[in-house]
């Protein structure tokens, strides 16, 4: 762990559980929510002694795409609330939780930010009516998704047309595949691009990502039937 007097985070300021957030790339869903429901009480401390400013980053962008205060938005992978809380900072008021930890729910639900939280598998189809949301995110998140395709699919699903989808990938991942997926989604016509960031901070004093592993902020526009 870097040292401390550079004004980073050591070792001894985190949890055992956050010093291990590297190994959980490849995690099974199982192994995922017991992971994160093990961190769930320490997870907002860790990750904000770290320097992790991806909820506010996001939410501000959701503010500037001019989806309306009053608009369902579906926060996916919400984890403890962090990304909620912003949200509702920026004037929100129906935020649709998901998440695959329970404990991490717990958390969220005492946030008071969400109209509804529910524990769902983003590897799965989401039990939600089709254009359910105006606006749906999913920060910070889509590094344990092993269907991928099948979310964003879900996503544009769930999201009205016009609507806004936006999400965080680190750039480590965000391989040619990944990027070939996005343009077969855009050839499809299901979504456009309307914002993809340069390379972005995601943790910057985890040992383990630090200016190695950084994050794009991507911003989508459901298109019409």
């Amino acid at each position: 762990m870097v040292d401390a007097s550079n004004g980073a985070t050591s070792q001894k300021d985190i949890s055992d559980t956050a010093s291990d957030l590297a190994s959980m790339t490849d995690a099974s869903p199982e192994e995922l929510a017991a992971y994160y429901d093990k961190w769930a009480t320490s997870y907002e401390k860790d990750l904000l002694d770290m320097g992790y400013e991806a909820p506010t980053k996001a939410a501000t962008i959701m503010a500037q795409q001019n989806i309306a205060k009053d608009s369902p938005i579906l926060d996916a992978g919400c984890g403890t609330g962090l990304t909620g809380l912003e949200l509702a900072k920026q004037g929100y008021r129906h935020i649709t939780g998901i998440d695959i930890s329970p404990e991490s729910l717990k958390q969220a639900k005492a946030k008071d930010c969400y109209t509804l939280l529910k524990i769902q598998n983003m590897n799965q189809q989401l039990d939600f009516d089709d254009n359910s949301f105006a606006a749906a995110q999913c920060i910070g998140a889509l590094t344990y998704v092993r269907h991928i395709e099948g979310l964003m699919r879900e996503l544009v699903r769930l999201v009205k047309p016009g609507g806004i989808i936006t999400f965080t990938h680190r750039t480590d991942l965000y391989d040619t595949a990944f990027a070939d997926l996005m343009q077969k989604l855009t050839s499809e016509m299901l979504w456009e691009q309307v914002h993809h960031s340069p390379p972005s901070p995601y943790i910057p004093r985890h040992s383990d990502f630090g200016d190695s592993k950084l994050i794009y902020y991507d911003i989508y526009r459901v298109q019409a039937d």
